[in-house]
């Protein structure tokens, strides 16, 4: 109480809430200061990556390396869940359809591990399992409160091209037995095509089976387009018929603007992903 005034004092922090109020930004200030840093998730990312360093098959053997791999993804994506669940409010929470990205950059980086012998690759996928694990959880918290915004969508895209561009290359490659590799191609395929259709927006339940359908084109492609020793061409064939397969899923939820758009992006990505998967087949 001020003796002088006969009022209570008031601090900084109450006249700058009284003046974010005066100018109507109070609600969006609040629920900005709500989704925390992600600094536990790039902790747990870096964590991850090198945890998966250990369980490569030149270490373990094919065999007990894909299992302990599988089981460091689901992992990873319950760690993800549970922590989210602690620290995010609850309209912030992205929930399990938050963790497909990262699990499947998990997946991704154990796939390269086991397929891509060069190092400058291995370096730049664990780098970016690390990068996709620590901030697309907040993209997916800002998604879940409707804030997601262009920006955050293509840092979302740009991720999933990333995570399955190795994994395209590895496919058909000769380095992988047939069953394996066709395999991670649709599963980790259908994870990020996810993660791509919640994006652009497309409901869970229309998703989830959008998804499947294209992890299974994209493994019988994988499997006819046969393996080769320089595999970019063809893992350059098989990426963009998933771009193509995931614009046409999401041209399909919104409207005749949103199939335009579709165009626009499609030609674009051709561009970028050409140039990254001749990057990583020079090196492979």
């Amino acid at each position: 109480m001020d003796n002088r005034t006969g009022f209570r004092r008031r601090g900084h922090a109450y006249l700058a809430q009284q003046a974010r109020t005066a100018l109507g930004v109070t609600g969006e200030t609040q629920r900005l200061a709500e989704i925390p840093l992600p600094l536990m998730h790039a902790a747990l990312g870096a964590a991850v990556c090198a945890v998966a360093l250990l369980l490569r098959p030149q270490i373990l053997g094919f065999g007990n390396s894909a299992v302990a791999s599988a089981a460091l993804a689901t992992l990873t994506g319950a760690v993800l869940v549970g922590y989210d669940y602690v620290v995010y409010p609850a309209k912030q929470r992205p929930g399990v359809a938050g963790t497909t990205l990262p699990v499947a950059a998990v997946a991704s980086f154990a796939t390269v591990l086991a397929g891509v012998p060069a190092l400058s690759v291995r370096i730049v996928a664990g780098m970016i399992a690390s990068l996709v694990i620590g901030a697309v959880p907040y993209l997916a918290a800002r998604r879940a409160s409707g804030r997601e915004g262009w920006f955050g969508r293509l840092l979302r895209d740009l991720a999933g091209i990333a995570v399955l561009a190795p994994v395209l290359v590895a496919g058909v490659s000769p380095l992988l037995p047939q069953p394996t590799r066709v395999g991670l191609v649709g599963v980790i395929t259908a994870l990020v095509s996810f993660d791509a259709l919640r994006s652009d927006p497309l409901h869970g339940v229309r998703a989830f089976p959008a998804a499947l359908g294209i992890g299974a084109v994209m493994a019988g492609a994988a499997a006819g387009v046969g393996i080769s020793s320089a595999p970019g061409t063809r893992a350059a064939a098989l990426l963009v018929l998933w771009y193509g397969l995931r614009g046409f899923a999401g041209a399909l939820a919104g409207g005749t603007g949103r199939r335009g758009l579709t165009v626009v992006e499609y030609v674009t990505f051709v561009l970028v992903a050409g140039g990254a998967l001749s990057w990583i087949a020079a090196r492979a």
